[in-house]
């Protein structure tokens, strides 16, 4: 998300702006549990790094 403030927007512009972005905040996951599985768990991280970053070149 991105939020635009102007240089001429008042301090009640900027606060309200500010209130609209923490009432669209989607609740997320805590902690790592929201993580697992981001991979896929074929081989060894290691090594699907390395394929990953050959691909590269």
């Amino acid at each position: 998300m991105v939020l635009v403030i102007h240089k001429t927007s008042s301090t009640e512009e900027v606060r309200a702006i500010l209130r609209k972005s923490r009432n669209r905040r989607v609740k997320a996951k805590k902690g790592i549990a929201s993580f697992f599985g981001k991979l896929p768990r074929i081989e060894d991280g290691l090594k699907y790094q390395k394929k990953a970053r050959n691909e590269w070149k």
